[in-house]
C-alpha cells in the first residue's frame, strides 16, 4: 500500500498492522480471513483504504468494499478510504465510492479525495474530505483546525472548481492517452521481458511490476537499473508486504518517454541478470 501511510502511522507513535493482498498471477484480492483477524484485534482502531488502489492499480468493486465495509462495522473499526485516484479510471471502468455502498459504510467512514492527482495540480496544495457522520465530521473538524491546515487559499479553491466542473473532456483525453500507454508497457513486456508480470490494473498511472523471476530483492534491482541503465522505478519495498521483487512503474508522461523507459528496463534487466544469474547479490559500487 501507498508507503507514505506507513511513515505517517509510524511517526505518529502508532503501529502499522498489515493484512497483505493475496495474489494470483496478475491478480491481486482481499485476504478476508487475514483482514478480519487483524480488524479483530482490540488495538485496532482505523482501517485505511486505498481506493483505487495504490499501486497495484486495483479498482475494488461494490461487493468488495460491502465486504470491507461490513467487517469494519462488526469490529468498530473506522475507515479512512483514500480516494486520490478515483478520477483516473480506464475508459470503461469507473470506480465505485466506499461511502456510497450503503448508509453503514457511509457512517463509519472518513473519504479523502482531491483533484491534484487527475488534473496535474498538485503544487496548488487542495484537497477535501467528507465525513457524513455529524459526530465523527465535528472531530475531524476540530482536528484539522488545531493542525491548521482547514484554510484553503483561494486560487486552490478556484482551481478545484474549475478543474471538476470543466475539466471532463481533458480527462477523458488524458485517461484514454494512460490506457493507451499502459498497453504499450503490458505489450513490450509480454514480447521483450516475459519473467516480468504487470498487475492486471484498472486505474491509476502507476504499475505495479513483479521481478521476482528477475531479482531477489526490489532494493538492489532498483538500485542497478538507476546506476546502470539510467532508469528510475520506485523501489517495491516501501510499500511493504510479502513481494520481495517489486517495482512501481509512473506512466503518466509523453509515450515517447514510456517507450524510452522500456528499452532501459531491458537493457538494466538483462545487464542485472548476466551480472547475478540467479538473481541475487549487489552490484559493486552500490551500497546495500
Amino acid at each position: 500500500m501507498y508507503n507514505a501511510f506507513f511513515r505517517t502511522i509510524e511517526d505518529n507513535g502508532r503501529r502499522a498492522l498489515e493484512s497483505p493482498l493475496r495474489q494470483d498471477g496478475s491478480a491481486y484480492s482481499i485476504n478476508y480471513a487475514d483482514l478480519e483477524a487483524k480488524l479483530a484485534d482490540p488495538q485496532t482502531t482505523l482501517f485505511l483504504l486505498s481506493n483505487p488502489h495504490n499501486p497495484t492499480g486495483n479498482l475494488w468493486d461494490r461487493e468488495t468494499l460491502a465486504h470491507i465495509g461490513g467487517l469494519c462495522h462488526k469490529h468498530r473499526v473506522l475507515v479512512v478510504a483514500d480516494e486520490i485516484h478515483c478520477d483516473l479510471t480506464d475508459p470503461g471502468y469507473a470506480y465505485v465510492p466506499f461511502a456510497s455502498v450503503s448508509e453503514a459504510c457511509a457512517q463509519n467512514s472518513i473519504t479523502c479525495i482531491a483533484p491534484t492527482k487527475a488534473f496535474n495540480i498538485a503544487g496548488i496544495v487542495t484537497s477535501a474530505v467528507a465525513v457524513p457522520d455529524a459526530g465523527l465530521r465535528h472531530k475531524v473538524a476540530c482536528a484539522f483546525h488545531t493542525d491548521g491546515i482547514d484554510e484553503a487559499n483561494v486560487f486552490a479553491a478556484e482551481a478545484a472548481i474549475a478543474a471538476f466542473t470543466k475539466g471532463a473532456p481533458w480527462l477523458d483525453a488524458l485517461r484514454e492517452y494512460l490506457f493507451g500507454n499502459k498497453a504499450v508497457v503490458r505489450a513490450f513486456l509480454a514480447q521483450e521481458l516475459p519473467q516480468i508480470v504487470m498487475a492486471a490494473s484498472q486505474s491509476t498511472y502507476l504499475l505495479w511490476l513483479d521481478c521476482g523471476a528477475v531479482a531477489d530483492s526490489a532494493t538492489k534491482l532498483s538500485r542497478f537499473l538507476r546506476k546502470e541503465a539510467g532508469l528510475c522505478l520506485s523501489d517495491g519495498s516501501q510499500f511493504r508486504g510479502p513481494q520481495k521483487a517489486c517495482l512501481r512503474m509512473n506512466i503518466a508522461c509523453p509515450r515517447a518517454r514510456v517507450e524510452e523507459g522500456l528499452r532501459r528496463l531491458k537493457t538494466g534487466v538483462e545487464a542485472y541478470r548476466k551480472a547475478f544469474p540467479g538473481g541475487a547479490g549487489c552490484p559493486v559500487g552500490i551500497s546495500p
